[in-house]
C-alpha cells in the first residue's frame, strides 16, 4: 500500500490509463463509467482478500510540491477537497468524453480558459452543476485549475482537460515539479 495524501494523482497506465487523486489518505476521487466523479476507498475488501487501489504494478503516484506552499498547504488542500466534492455532486462521467480525449489538443489555449471561467463563474454562482459530464483526467485537471489560480504552477495544470490523456497528465506532472512517489 502506498502512503497517500490529499491531492496525490494517482495513475493507472494500463489499457488507455486512469486517474484519480487521494481526497485524503484513505480514500481516492475519480471518474468512472460506474459511479461517475465519486470517492472510494482506498482500502476494499472483497472474500477476504484485501486490497488497495493505491497499489498496483501499473500505477504511479505524482505528489506536487506542497512545501512551496509552506504553512498554507493545509488550507490548499482542504480547498483542493471542497471543489472536488462540488464537482462530484453532479458531473457524471461520459464515454463520449472519454473519446474526445483523442481530439484536439491538451495544451492550455483561449478555449480552455474560456471553458474554466465558466466552470469558475458557476462555482462561485452556486450554480450546478459546474461541469456536467467529465472523462477521469478532465474531473482531475479541473478540479486543480478551480482550486488554484492560473498562476500558482505546478500546482495549476496547464492543459485542457478536454483533451488530454491520461497519460499526457501524468507526462506534464513528471515535467512540471512534481515527484512520483
Amino acid at each position: 500500500m502506498a502512503n497517500i495524501e490529499t491531492g496525490d494523482i494517482l495513475h493507472w497506465s494500463s489499457g488507455p490509463g486512469h486517474i484519480g487523486m487521494a481526497f485524503d489518505g484513505r480514500s481516492i476521487i475519480h471518474a468512472q463509467m460506474k459511479g461517475n466523479f465519486h470517492i472510494d476507498a482506498d482500502q476494499m475488501e472483497k472474500d477476504g482478500v484485501i486490497t488497495y487501489l493505491s497499489n498496483s504494478s501499473k500505477l504511479s503516484i505524482f505528489r506536487p510540491p506542497w512545501d512551496k506552499l509552506g504553512a498554507g498547504a493545509a488550507a490548499k488542500k482542504a480547498e483542493l477537497r471542497r471543489v472536488a466534492e462540488l464537482l462530484s455532486r453532479r458531473a457524471e462521467y461520459g464515454a463520449w468524453r472519454a473519446v474526445r480525449l483523442l481530439l484536439g489538443d491538451s495544451k492550455y489555449g483561449p478555449n480552455t480558459a474560456s471553458r474554466l471561467a465558466k466552470y469558475r463563474q458557476r462555482m462561485n454562482g452556486g450554480v450546478q452543476p459546474i461541469i456536467a459530464t467529465v472523462s477521469c483526467s478532465e474531473a482531475v485537471i479541473v478540479t486543480y485549475q478551480l482550486a488554484f489560480p492560473l498562476g500558482e504552477l505546478p500546482f495549476f495544470i496547464r492543459l485542457d482537460g478536454a483533451h488530454a490523456m491520461p497519460s499526457t497528465l501524468a507526462t506534464w506532472l513528471g515535467l512540471n515539479g512534481w515527484s512520483e512517489v
